[in-house]
């Protein structure tokens, strides 16, 4: 309760400081530790002898969204219909801004460089996992929690299409 007594008191200028520095911080830690996040990656695939694309949808997410992760358990523990409403929403927005950027990111350099294509079935995937969680959502606001079971399913089946495509 005190935190959020402390974020009322914040003035717009406070609020919008604070906001760029943790971007600045932010921009820089991801500068820092992407190049020794993707040698890891490659080094833990060669280890393990699991295909670096593996490695990457499965293990990098995590070690990407650990932050909203943490957010999110500490937002949910109070159990509050805002705070879980909140939850929810940051997971969401996390799941489309992490898909849309980084597959628009990804076509870019695509483009720019002039790369022979051959991710068809990685983006046809994610495309289809995308609308799909976008039909469910865009029903409704509330959600019984069967559809977290549907939603999570996506992921495994999301994994298999790209091995049988």
């Amino acid at each position: 309760d005190d935190e959020e007594e402390e974020e009322e008191d914040m003035s717009k200028g406070a609020i919008m400081r604070k906001s760029g520095l943790l971007l600045l911080g932010g921009t820089l830690l991801v500068a820092l530790f992407s190049d020794p996040m993707v040698d890891a990656v490659a080094s833990f695939s060669t280890a393990t002898k699991i295909p670096a694309f593996y490695v990457s949808f499965l293990v990098t997410p995590f070690a990407s969204n650990a932050s909203e992760l943490v957010s999110s358990l500490q937002f949910a523990k109070k159990k509050r219909v805002k705070n879980i409403s909140l939850t929810y929403s940051q997971v969401y927005g996390a799941v489309t801004m992490n898909n849309t950027m980084c597959l628009g990111l990804f076509l870019l350099v695509v483009w720019y460089r002039n790369l022979d294509w051959t991710f068809s079935s990685e983006v046809v995937t994610t495309m289809s996992s995308i609308f799909a969680l976008g039909a469910i959502t865009s029903t409704r606001l509330t959600f019984p929690t069967y559809w977290a079971i549907v939603s999570l399913a996506l992921y495994p089946l999301a994994l298999a299409l790209v091995y049988f495509l």
